[in-house]
């Protein structure tokens, strides 16, 4: 699963209600409580940099890695797009 992570310990509001974003720690807790195998963060906000600076630890997931592919096991994997010369 590829999830949130703008925020660290608590979620981030928009203004006026119109959503935000939850905190990775409570998006690790309930990934590990509905029993996803892998879960990855892909969006990363400042607090979530700032709490990996900081050196604290995920309890489950990992964060994500610009640029590296991720393959989700029993699917074949996809060849890069050909570029034509039209």
């Amino acid at each position: 699963m590829f999830a949130d992570a703008a925020g660290w310990n608590r979620p981030i509001r928009f203004a006026h209600g119109a959503g935000g974003h939850m905190a990775a720690l409570d998006v690790a807790g309930q990934a590990r409580q509905h029993q996803v195998k892998r879960l990855v963060f892909a969006h990363i906000g400042r607090p979530s940099l700032r709490a990996i600076d900081a050196g604290y630890q995920l309890p489950f997931g990992e964060w994500g890695v610009p640029g590296r592919t991720y393959r989700i096991p029993g699917l074949p994997a996809q060849a890069p797009p050909s570029r034509s010369r039209s």
